[in-house]
């Protein structure tokens, strides 16, 4: 038969409860700073749009205040031209400097049109830079105040982690060694779960296992039911036990 006796399987089954409770504590804090982390990302996803939209601000200003630069340029051409009409003798020359004037005079209008539609660009900007200003203000409150419930939280998980992992300890210090041993063994090739109840249905008498989930033979039925005793599932090799008859 394939059974592993021993009379320390309510004491196992207990243990492997208490394991099974403290990996759900530990992927619980494990999950905090992941948490946190992924709250700051995001916050910093939402600072960079701010900080986008104020380099895009800074830069319709820039653009502005160069554009007046060279609307000054050109009315200083203007002037120059003007003055040296004053000088001029030859009619040839004189009309290069009306046309030159002309020119100039051509490139101020269109400038200050550009200025004209840069300050509505810049009105937007404005709008829009003051608006995510305020919208990182209020995500940054509540990322902080989520972070600070997250990590209090944390700080309650490890300690009931802590009350948790001595009770565990006694509680294997108790059982026999080489036992623990090997269902310490198997918790690591079973991704923690050493031990599992085997499930019964009423209606059809059918039993699975609480592991695997693969329906137990007519034979292993009869193991699962022993007393001092763990029948060892033949597909996943979990030990096997029946809650009514362990704690009946």
């Amino acid at each position: 038969m394939d059974i592993l006796p021993t009379t320390e399987v309510k004491a196992l089954v207990e243990l492997q409860a208490m394991d099974t409770a403290l990996d759900a504590l530990a992927a619980r804090a494990a999950e905090v700073p992941v948490k946190i982390a992924a709250l700051d990302a995001a916050f910093e996803v939402k600072k960079n749009s701010m900080s986008a939209a104020r380099d895009a601000l800074l830069a319709l200003q820039l653009k502005k205040k160069n554009t007046e630069l060279e609307i000054g340029e050109a009315d200083e051409g203007i002037r120059k031209h003007q003055r040296d009409l004053n000088a001029v003798k030859d009619n040839n020359a004189f009309k290069a400097l009306l046309s030159e004037i002309e020119t100039c005079k051509n490139k101020k209008d269109e400038l200050e049109t550009r200025v004209l539609t840069l300050l509505e660009e810049i009105d937007l900007a404005k709008v829009e830079d003051a608006r995510l200003k305020e919208e990182v203000k209020q995500i940054e409150a509540a990322k902080n105040a989520e972070v600070a419930g997250l990590s209090a939280g944390l700080k309650e998980l490890e300690s009931r982690i802590a009350a948790a992992a001595a009770q565990r300890a006694a509680a294997a210090a108790a059982i026999t060694p080489a036992l623990v041993e090997k269902y310490e063994h198997l918790r690591v090739k079973r991704a923690g779960l050493a031990v599992a109840e085997a499930h019964e249905e009423l209606k059809t008498g059918k039993f699975s296992c609480g592991g695997c989930h693969m329906g137990l033979t007519p034979q292993k039925i009869v193991d699962v039911k022993k007393h001092d005793a763990f029948a060892i599932c033949p597909d996943c090799r979990r030990l096997l036990y029946l809650k009514r008859t362990v704690f009946g």
